[in-house]
């Protein structure tokens, strides 16, 4: 069975967009499509990175964690934030502290407002960001709008049937695309 590392890119408090990485998780997990893991950049508490994690000379547990998980994954699927029109510095942060990790490796991206303003223009930027790191980038788009109307503190949707409408043929495309590397 494939094996998802779902980035939750949000580290603020009253976060919405954990929401939405909490449903991914259940939905590919409940539909025995993959084994998920949520790489929570809050529960990590990063520090700033000044340095890729190959080039650091004692990486922190935690950092060496992220990394192995990371490794391991057949796939990366990232629910970004959209933070003043673009994805948060934690998130930029994460992706920064790898590299050569990124090469090859099959990576979808959503986006998450509060708002009824769709994060298009947030995923098209972690698309550039991730091709220029020679990442496998689906092309799909999965945006989340007034995702506090449509999400339960569990990642719950109000609109079951809907939400499944809109995430389904974005999942499919990302397990497509890791079959096919």
């Amino acid at each position: 069975m494939k094996k998802i590392a779902i980035i939750s890119g949000s580290v603020r408090d009253g976060r919405m967009s954990h929401r939405v990485s909490m449903y991914a998780h259940n939905y590919l997990t409940n539909h025995k499509l993959a084994k998920t893991e949520i790489l929570d950049l809050k529960e990590y508490d990063f520090p700033l990175f000044n340095e890729r994690i190959m080039y650091q000379s004692d990486p922190a547990p935690k950092t060496v964690n992220f990394a192995d998980k990371f490794r391991e994954a057949d796939g990366i699927l990232i629910i970004s934030p959209v933070y003043n029109g673009g994805f948060s510095a934690a998130l930029k942060n994460a992706i920064d502290l790898l590299y050569t990790e990124w090469k090859h490796k099959p990576v979808a991206v959503g986006s998450v407002t509060y708002t009824a303003t769709p994060g298009i223009a947030t995923i098209q930027q972690l698309q550039t960001l991730l091709l220029k790191l020679e990442a496998l980038v689906t092309p799909s788009l999965y945006t989340v709008i007034n995702v506090r109307e449509g999400f339960d503190d569990y990642g719950n949707p109000t609109d079951p049937v809907n939400t499944e409408k809109f995430f389904k043929p974005f999942a499919e495309e990302f397990l497509w695309m890791i079959d096919k590397v």
